[in-house]
């Protein structure tokens, strides 16, 4: 059974926006849009998007200029890249080696999989 992305989706909004830093669609200390730019954007409420943006504010990921808006940190990337490294170290890539060894994929095919994934993806 496939699972499809449970986390609540104030949480999925925040990586969207990491997302967007990462592909850097929004530069460091470059302002981002606003919460209710946002919320409406993404068709949410905005106080979904508001705890969006609290999270990325208490991880370092952006700031808020009072009266300005929010603004993405420096080093911004480099953050995002070592949680989501300890994320997928952790549990993430626990629960992803015990279904492929359920189903017996060797690391050459593992391996193949990610060459291939690799080059159907976008250059950031």
């Amino acid at each position: 059974m496939i699972q499809t992305d449970n986390r609540p989706i104030y949480v999925r909004l925040a990586d969207q926006i990491c997302d967007r830093i990462m592909m850097r669609e929004y530069q460091e200390l470059a302002r981002i849009p606003s919460v209710r730019e946002y919320a409406v954007s993404q068709q949410v409420n905005p106080a979904t998007a508001a705890r969006a943006f609290e999270i990325l504010e208490r991880s370092g990921v952006i700031f808020n200029k009072r009266g300005l808006g929010f603004f993405v940190a420096q080093d911004a990337p480099a953050m995002i890249r070592r949680m989501r490294m300890e994320t997928l170290l952790g549990e993430e890539s626990k629960l992803f080696f015990s279904r492929i060894s359920v189903i017996s994929v060797t690391p050459d095919q593992l391996r193949d999989m990610y060459s291939n994934f690799l080059g159907t993806q976008k250059n950031p």
